[in-house]
């Protein structure tokens, strides 16, 4: 099942200190019609969303050496309130995730996931009534 091309040019920042996983999220997203910026590290995405012009949503490992991607969400949306998050992670303490992640009412995407559930719920996080349609 592919899903539609967004509705008007997106920029989604991809976050991720595995290269493997940032290179299936930045050719998956590309592919939907997704402007991607890149970084291994929350430093490097800083530098990106400071750079890279206008940030729709930030997609972002939660755990990351640097900086967790709760800081860095915390930290660019201080600049970009109205910035979209969604978090990644493979790292499956529920304690975690209810402390960084779903208290803020942010959604997370569990690894390993598919393709095609990626850009569900990207689709969903930047346009959350995009799959109303796709429900009938």
């Amino acid at each position: 099942m592919s899903l539609p091309q967004p509705s008007q040019p997106v920029t989604i920042l991809a976050v991720d200190d595995d290269r493997a996983v940032l290179n299936l999220v930045h050719q998956a997203l590309e592919q939907a019609g997704y402007r991607v910026l890149v970084a291994s590290s929350g430093w490097d995405a800083v530098r990106e969303f400071e750079s890279g012009g206008p940030v729709e949503l930030l997609l972002t490992d939660v755990i990351m050496p640097d900086l967790t991607g709760p800081v860095l969400a915390e930290r660019l949306r201080s600049r970009a309130p109205g910035l979209r998050v969604l978090f990644i992670s493979g790292f499956h303490d529920a304690d975690l995730v209810q402390r960084f992640v779903m208290r803020k009412g942010f959604t997370l995407l569990p690894k390993p996931f598919t393709v095609e559930a990626l850009l569900r719920v990207v689709r969903e996080a930047i346009e959350p009534t995009a799959l109303l349609g796709d429900l009938h």
